[in-house]
């Protein structure tokens, strides 16, 4: 039977939603460094204006010019989203090839399914002493060392010998822990060493999880065409080139940063200024559940919409590939968004409330939903939240998470997170999908809790004044 249309219809409306939404995003652009300085300019001799500017403070460019910082830190934006759309590309090239890869040398089911444990088992023991040692060794070396180890991790593809191909997952869970902790690491540090407004952050943050989705699409048109013409294996080392060019660039124009001022050699010390700051800070321990619980019914949705789709289909006839493409483009829309609300006024912790209420439903939808338009529009729903979800969860992340222990503490969240995974992966064969999407939403509404927390504690926060004179030193 035919395909569904809704399909390549969905498809098109959403990359017409998004082009339309970033043309919006561009029209509605923040007040440029002119605007700035003249309301700078303005407000010593307007009262009524002193309390707007008063509220912008964190806005306002220090100690220098706004022309300059702007130009400054556009390089620095430019360079690293360069390198961040090189290991994500690395990592989008692998995703979808390695399922194909195992069947192609011959394992089930079950053996792939070890293979995969074995993954997030390897992220979830080594990510908290990889965390530490990144903040201890220093986050530039930590990146070069993902590159290294994930192109090994590549080179264990060539062999089908299956010890050969566990030690390839247990680098990739290396990876892993290293690719989503130890860049933006290294990119808030610089930022924030460089002088840079800690409220632009937010639109690095935004758009790597643009391009995040863009470059999704566009490894998951390479690795097609490169497993046709080259085989099964070709994507990998493809990969492999994408991580040597984002190895050669950070080499050549980053430089080391530590999670403190100087390198460390205190072996646990990491660990347990971690371990002592998430305890003693009940933002920081809020952030955490909010990035464990979210991404773990993330991971687990990963598994759960291709089956899920193909039994609503009256056909059974799915565009795999359609409904990739179309999820990433969903996620660019949250991302826009993001964006969006922020130039409206509001808060990170306003927008982490409201997608994980958004996400809460998105998963719900599926537990008693059956028809296949429904079930498609919730989970295009859902990766809108994840658009949201992590700019928000980045800044809030540099905002709150202090900087000597970064990594070690994105680490430590991972953990549980990595173990949840494992067990949904485990039990996604004995368990209904109505029951698992049910979990899902459970999870998600746990990190609506936390967000909501976290918003009170904000709201009910004294105001602070800032006089005039100290935010105009230096102009």
């Amino acid at each position: 039977m035919a395909e569904n249309p809704v399909y390549r219809t969905g498809f098109g409306l959403l990359v017409i939603t998004c082009a339309a939404a970033s043309y919006y995003s561009r029209e509605s652009a923040a007040p440029d460094s002119k605007a700035i300085n003249m309301r700078r300019n303005s407000a010593g001799s307007n009262g009524k204006q002193e309390d707007e500017l008063n509220n912008e403070t964190e806005e306002l460019p220090s100690p220098v010019s706004a022309e300059k910082e702007a130009a400054l830190y556009e390089g620095f934006k430019r360079n690293y989203l360069l390198v961040y759309s090189l290991v994500m590309m690395a990592d989008w090239l692998q995703g979808p090839s390695t399922y194909p890869l195992y069947k192609f040398y011959g394992y089930e089911l079950s053996d792939i399914a070890i293979l995969f444990v074995v993954g997030f088992l390897s992220s979830a023991i080594f990510g908290t002493l990889i965390g530490s040692f990144a903040d201890r060794a220093g986050r530039k070396l930590a990146c070069l060392m993902f590159c290294v180890i994930y192109s090994a991790s590549c080179l264990t593809k060539l062999s089908s010998d299956f010890s050969v191909l566990l030690i390839g997952r247990l680098l990739g869970g290396v990876s892993t822990s290293l690719l989503f902790s130890v860049f933006e690491s290294w990119m808030v540090s610089e930022h924030l060493s460089r002088g840079f407004r800690e409220a632009l952050l937010s639109d690095t943050f935004s758009w790597s999880t643009f391009l995040n989705g863009l470059v999704a699409i566009m490894s998951g048109i390479l690795a097609n065409f490169l497993s046709e013409q080259f085989g099964f294996v070709a994507p990998f080392m493809g990969s492999m080139a994408f991580l040597i060019v984002a190895g050669v660039v950070v080499q050549g124009t980053w430089r080391e940063n530590y999670g403190s001022d100087k390198p460390s050699s205190g072996g646990g010390s990491s660990i347990r200024d971690a371990a002592r700051a998430i305890w003693q800070d009940p933002a920081i321990l809020a952030v955490g559940v909010m990035q464990c619980f979210f991404e773990s019914a993330m991971y687990t949705f990963v598994f759960l919409w291709s089956p899920v789709l193909e039994h609503a289909s009256a056909s059974g006839n799915i565009p795999f590939g359609v409904v990739f493409a179309a999820f990433m483009v969903s996620i660019m829309i949250g991302s826009v968004i993001f964006k969006v609300l922020l130039r409206g006024g509001a808060k990170h912790e306003d927008i982490a409330f409201g997608t994980f209420g958004l996400a809460t439903l998105a998963l719900l939808i599926p537990v008693f939903a059956t028809d296949e338009l429904t079930i498609f529009v919730s989970f295009n729903l859902f990766e809108l939240c994840c658009g949201l979800y992590f700019p928000t969860l980045g800044t809030l992340r540099s905002k709150l998470v202090p900087e000597a222990t970064r990594s070690t503490i994105m680490n430590v969240f991972r953990v549980p997170l990595n173990l949840i995974v494992v067990v949904a992966l485990l039990k996604v064969d004995a368990l209904k999908s109505s029951t698992l999407f049910a979990i899902c939403a459970s999870l998600v509404g746990v990190s609506m809790a936390f967000a909501n927390r976290l918003r009170s504690r904000v709201h009910n926060r004294p105001a602070k004044h800032v006089p005039v004179a100290h935010a105009d030193n230096g102009h």
